[in-house]
Order: C-alpha cells, then sequence, then structure tokens
C-alpha cells in the first residue's frame, strides 16, 4: 500500500488496430480512472511482445487485428502460467454465436460487441478486475 493512501497504480493493455477507437477508449479510462497507465498495441504480435515481459491487470482485445488475431492472443496468454489468470475483454465488431462461443472456449473474462459504450465497458472491467473502481464525479 501506498504511504500516501493513493490507490495502487493499475495497468491496461489496450489492444485495437484502429486509432481513433484506441484514443477514445484510452481517453476514456484515464479520466475514469486516474490512477491507471493504459499501454497501447495496434497489432496481435506487438500485444504478444509486450505481455512477455510486462505484466497487466486487464487486457482489452480486438479480435480481428493485425498479425495474431485476439482469439490468438488469448489463447496464447491462456497457456503461460504468468498471463493465464488475466482478465481479458475481447472487444469486437463479431456478435456472431461462433465467435462468443469460441472466445468463451479460449477462457475469454468478458466479451464486448461493437459499437461499445464507456459506461459498459467501465462495468465490465470492475466485473472482471475489483482493483478498479470508478472516479467519483
Amino acid at each position: 500500500m501506498n504511504s500516501n493512501s493513493d490507490p495502487p497504480k493499475l495497468n491496461i493493455l489496450l489492444v485495437e488496430d484502429d486509432t481513433s477507437t484506441r484514443r477514445f477508449i484510452k481517453s476514456a479510462l484515464t479520466r475514469c480512472f486516474p490512477y491507471c497507465q493504459v499501454d497501447e498495441a495496434a497489432e496481435g504480435n506487438d500485444a504478444r511482445i509486450i505481455l512477455e515481459t510486462l505484466r497487466y491487470n486487464v487486457v482489452l482485445c480486438d479480435w480481428d487485428i493485425p498479425g495474431m488475431s485476439g482469439g490468438d492472443i488469448l489463447r496464447w496468454m491462456r497457456q503461460h502460467p504468468h498471463l493465464s489468470k488475466t482478465p481479458f475483454i475481447m472487444i469486437t465488431g463479431f456478435k456472431d454465436a461462433e465467435h462468443v462461443l469460441q472466445a468463451k472456449q479460449y477462457g475469454v473474462s468478458d466479451y464486448i460487441v461493437k459499437p461499445i459504450t464507456i459506461d459498459v465497458l467501465l462495468k465490465k472491467i470492475q466485473n472482471v478486475s475489483p482493483d478498479f473502481e470508478e472516479k467519483s464525479f
């Protein structure tokens, strides 16, 4: 615990190839969780490299990204002991039952279909990781 009673720094990895979507999500997260650091990756292979060296409280990931897909990243994470329990929220345009079922089989923590709202995103993050408390306005 920090001596000045500030909340601990929490880390989110945001994997999204669309720049405007990344900016939107990152801005909302840093506004609502001022004590969180949001790292970004625009493609799957970069996300994997980051995940090999850094630890995150939550991973937010699009399914349809260049390089490794979001499903590939999720499967890879669940096979590694230091990443297997990391909450993983898939944020995707795929709403068909096949993709949702596949994500569940891979071990997804939660699933959000685009277009997203910040309220839904915040609730899902708080549901999968109790470390996150929304800033009171």
